[in-house]
């Protein structure tokens, strides 16, 4: 039991603690920076869009405020809206934006692979309907691209929290958690995963392993497959609204994993060959341990109850059951309406991802996960 319970504790380290310290110390050895210049190659803007009528105008107002040559710049919407999204699109037809329209439901992914050949940019930059660019975003985007090596270019993700959420604060915490990651793959050429509100790469490049795969974890990883950098640009930034409730980043983190847990294990038996070390190390301690977190939780619970001899585990085991029941009360609490302090914040925050983690993993396992997002914020 002793075994079962510091494997899973080792596990649960090597991907939140152990994987970033590595990355820094590997950067700093192996890190090349991307050369850089003021480049305007012609840029085809891709919104994938499911019932945004909220959004979706302010969205298009926003893309042509951006400080981009207008000869050099498509504005595409891809829609499978079943609201009056492709009605409101339809009015900006004459300020250059494509509205490409399809019936049934099939999800963001094969939206983007079925509207790519329509799209007519050299680079193709991916983004979301409720996301905002400032106006040199694209500018700054493309920057990297005069390097002939660099075949993705990730943007950064800032949420806002106008109401104030715990939630939306603890997203917010976990996203520069994962900024200061992406900043350390950005200096090896290798980040792993984009952005989905804002990255760019080379539409030449641009290789799904199918049509229902395919979207910001996927391709950055593709791109870096055909042998290409992947760089993160910290300065552009997409500006998108926080969770509001838990409830809501539950059903995000859920839909991730059971969506890409089969595609990361594809990935990297295709970093086999050719032999590919870094990325085959990311992708397991980076991603896929990090997905199946929950499975390393539960053993390391329940092989510390057998262990209940000796003082050291007994303290563990305390400890376990402190912080789960604390997790349970800042449940209670947010259903009660109350704002919780940081440290019960995060404890709640994380016990909640990890659950919706564990039934991603099923989905994904038992094929339940389906290809298109449900709407939750």
């Amino acid at each position: 039991m002793a075994f079962i319970f510091w494997l899973s504790f080792f596990l649960l380290c090597s991907s939140y603690f152990i994987y970033p310290l590595l990355l820094v110390v590997i950067a700093r050895v192996r890190g090349k920076k991307a050369i850089k210049a003021d480049i305007t190659p012609f840029i085809s803007l891709l919104v994938a869009a499911y019932n945004e009528e909220n959004v979706i105008e302010k969205k298009l107002e926003n893309c042509l405020s951006l400080d981009y040559p207008k000869e050099k710049l498509e504005i595409v919407v891809a829609s499978e809206s079943t609201d009056r999204t492709n009605e409101l699109v339809e009015k900006y037809k004459a300020k250059t934006v494509k509205l490409f329209a399809y019936s049934g439901r099939s999800g963001k992914s094969s939206l983007i692979y079925r509207t790519m050949p329509e799209c007519a940019g050299e680079i193709i930059v991916l983004t979301d309907a409720n996301a905002i660019f400032q106006p040199d975003t694209l500018r700054k985007l493309v920057r990297s691209f005069a390097d002939k090596r660099i075949g993705c270019v990730c943007g950064s993700l800032k949420y806002v929290n106008p109401q104030n959420t715990a939630i939306g604060e603890s997203e917010g915490l976990y996203w520069k958690y994962e900024t200061f990651i992406k900043k350390m793959e950005g200096r090896l050429q290798s980040v792993l995963g984009a952005n989905g509100s804002i990255f760019a790469l080379r539409k030449s490049l641009y290789s799904p392993i199918s049509e229902n795969m395919g979207d910001d974890f996927e391709l950055p990883i593709r791109v870096k497959q055909q042998g290409f950098g992947v760089v993160f640009e910290e300065e552009v930034l997409s500006l998108e609204e926080a969770s509001q409730t838990t409830f809501q980043e539950f059903q995000r983190k859920k839909r991730i994993v059971g969506q890409f847990l089969i595609s990361a294990f594809i990935l990297l038996k295709k970093s086999f060959i050719p032999f590919q070390p870094l990325l085959l190390f990311q992708l397991v301690f980076h991603k896929i341990l990090r997905w199946l977190a929950p499975l390393f939780l539960i053993p390391l619970f329940f092989s510390n109850f057998f262990l209940l001899a000796k003082p050291f585990y007994q303290l563990t085991f305390i400890l376990q059951i402190i912080f789960y029941g604390l997790a349970l009360f800042g449940w209670q609490t947010e259903k009660r309406g109350r704002k919780l302090n940081t440290a019960l914040n995060f404890i709640y925050y994380f016990s909640a991802i990890n659950l919706a983690a564990l039934f991603g993993l099923f989905n994904g396992v038992l094929g339940r996960q389906k290809p298109y997002w449900e709407k939750v914020r």
